[in-house]
């Protein structure tokens, strides 16, 4: 993160997940071998970059879940996690509602679902790092992190507000 923006919005998408068992609603997919092993690296990546959340908003789903659980210790215990269906269900405006949500705090992590993060990411940066938008040039890849950064507080985020500055993938 940066100090020339005064507000970021860190947007995950979960880690890989396996594919739903018979009598399984999508729901409730976990993350499989590959995508526990990114969520932990995440963790890992989290922790040696000194990368600072103030809140969570969070998708209900399975395997989002269980993509913020081993970065939750990192985060720290008394980082506020919002869990909202929203996320699942709806489309890149749940995630602008999200951040709004948030109120005015300096950092955000929105763990989200394909292809509503991509279209928050996109809908969200006007511009961006060279490097970052490389990155998701092609997609918005499981497990990866997302960093914007904004000149206005959460609670006024709209589309074209943010500049895409990193993008992380374990």
């Amino acid at each position: 993160m940066t100090a020339r923006f005064a507000h970021h919005v860190l947007i995950l998408r979960h880690a890989h997940s396996s594919w739903a068992r018979p009598g399984e609603r999508d729901h409730q997919r976990p993350l499989d071998e590959r995508g526990a092993a990114d969520a932990s690296r995440l963790a890992e990546i989290f922790a040696s970059e000194d990368l600072v959340v103030d809140a969570v908003a969070c998708s209900t789903a399975t395997r989002a879940v269980d993509t913020l659980a081993p970065l939750v210790p990192v985060l720290g215990e008394t980082v506020p996690v919002r869990y909202a269906d929203e996320l699942y269900a709806l489309g890149a405006e749940a995630y602008f509602a999200a951040a709004r949500q948030a109120g005015d705090i300096g950092q955000l992590l929105v763990v989200g679902h394909n292809p509503m993060i991509e279209d928050f990411t996109r809908s969200l940066c006007e511009s961006g790092e060279e490097d970052a938008v490389a990155a998701i040039a092609g997609g918005f890849p499981t497990a990866a992190l997302a960093i914007v950064g904004l000149d206005r507080p959460l609670s006024e985020i709209e589309a074209k507000a943010g500049r895409l500055l990193r993008v992380i993938r374990p």
